[in-house]
């Protein structure tokens, strides 16, 4: 169900949007201008130039909840129509499809640091830093058990990274393998 454009689609190409939610998300705040998106087979890293926020929503920061718990993502939206297009999946669900999934995030002058393996949290360090940039940096490694030999498929990607482009005019989002 939450794979079916996957599956049917036959690469990870629909995995590459849910994990751009939070991004676009800031970009109607006109926070992030900037993604990077890398493919290789079934890894998938994207940079952007817009933080997660550190600030702790229960026992976890706003940031390891959307990267955790189902539903967060959608949850922590401030724009509805971000989450209506592209949280279908959501990145808790696609970090628990992920072998291991590394968040690198520089919010509020705090950069944070985290490691999951599977959804679930193995490493966390946070720490106050001097930089006054906003970014973050999200690699997943896609679990094969779940896939199979599915990829991502570069040509079909760029046409929908294209698609984007046009539907949000001034965000510069470049595709690299």
């Amino acid at each position: 169900m939450y794979f079916e454009d996957c599956f049917l689609e036959n690469n990870l190409n629909s995995l590459v949007f849910g994990s751009l939610c939070h991004a676009i998300d800031e970009y109607f705040d006109n926070i992030c201008d900037e993604i990077f998106v890398y493919v290789d087979k079934n890894s998938l890293k994207i940079k952007y130039n817009a933080g997660m926020s550190l600030e702790k929503s229960w026992d976890l920061t706003k940031a390891e909840c959307i990267m955790t718990k189902i539903g967060a993502c959608s949850n922590e939206k401030k724009h509805f129509k971000v989450g209506d297009e592209f949280c279908r999946v959501g990145m808790a669900i696609i970090n628990a499809v992920s072998e291991k999934c590394e968040l690198k995030t520089i919010w509020n002058k705090q950069r944070g640091h985290f490691i999951f393996e599977k959804g679930k949290t193995i490493f966390r360090e946070i720490s106050e830093i001097e930089i006054f940039e906003d970014s973050t940096t999200i690699s997943f490694e896609i679990d094969k058990e779940v896939f199979g030999k599915s990829i991502f498929e570069l040509n079909d990607l760029q046409l929908k990274i294209n698609s984007l482009k046009e539907k949000l005019p001034n965000l510069q989002i470049k595709l690299n393998t």
